[in-house]
């Protein structure tokens, strides 16, 4: 457990460099990114093993290559300091995507599946300029390994379908990642304008409750200076022994007094018309 936790430390540390006070859309995409590496990375080791013994057993040896040198990317993707993330995204993008490629080359049609899952993957984790991207790189995959097909430079066991079949899982392929294209930014969307108000919201609250600790000040100590005079001046008053002179001088500070406290009211008045104000 202690390991886990060092390693998922040493990922997130890598990939989220500065954590956010306001943890908008773009923060948790990266977070989803950096739980997909800290993820894949133990799990394609565990599949890298039977994927060597077939490759082995098949004589793919540039198949051995392609897939040690993906897990070997995938761990300096998330280990590797320095990285800007973005750089980390296309990277493991374009792992992802090659894998996938050689893949569906030498396993065959049912490895479209990577493909799928390339670019699934790719519109969860980052924004491409043209939304459809990730689509049209299935596109381009699967329209290049249709012509190495009809020219029969694909392997000998890849060969044993009807070209019919070899349309229907493509296009299927295609079909699908064109969905995910589509309905992945919209989901984005609408999430991003969720955390945009719920930020906005809590900015809201945040200001507001400044100005109640402002409030809660003038409160407790600035209106306290004029009212312990008034008090005091009171006090004083109810005295009989004092002489006019004395009264005209206490009453007159009852009366600077009274103008001080009222507009240290006013003022308190004012700040809560734009709390109120700032609800509507």
């Amino acid at each position: 457990m202690k390991i886990w936790n060092t390693y998922t430390s040493i990922v997130k540390n890598n990939i989220l460099l500065s954590s956010q006070e306001n943890k908008d859309l773009k923060y948790w995409r990266d977070d989803m990114f950096s739980n997909t590496i800290i993820y894949i990375i133990p799990l394609s080791v565990i599949a890298l093993i039977p994927s060597l013994i077939w490759a082995f057993e098949e004589k793919l040896y540039l198949m051995v290559i392609v897939d040690i040198f993906s897990v070997l990317l995938a761990i300096f993707t998330g280990i590797k300091k320095g990285i800007k993330i973005k750089q980390r995204k296309l990277l493991f993008i374009g792992t992802v995507y090659t894998l996938s490629s050689f893949l569906i080359y030498y396993v065959g049609l049912n490895s479209t599946l990577y493909l799928l899952a390339a670019c699934f993957l790719a519109t969860f984790i980052y924004t491409f300029k043209n939304q459809y991207a990730p689509a049209l790189f299935n596109i381009y995959i699967s329209i290049f390994y249709i012509v190495l097909y009809y020219l029969e430079l694909t392997p000998p066991h890849n060969i044993n379908f009807k070209s019919s079949e070899l349309f229907a899982v493509f296009s299927n392929l295609i079909f699908l990642s064109f969905l995910v294209c589509s309905l992945v930014p919209k989901l984005f969307h609408g999430l991003d304008e969720s955390f945009k108000n719920n930020i906005k919201h809590t900015k809201k609250i945040e200001k507001q409750n400044e100005v109640l600790k402002e409030i809660t000040w003038i409160q407790s100590h600035v209106v306290r200076t004029p009212l312990s005079r008034l008090m005091a001046i009171t006090n004083l008053l109810k005295e009989n022994d004092n002489t006019e002179e004395e009264k005209t001088f206490l009453i007159d500070n009852i009366v600077v007094s009274s103008n001080e406290l009222d507009q240290i009211i006013q003022e308190i008045v004012s700040k809560s018309e734009k709390i109120r104000s700032s609800e509507n």
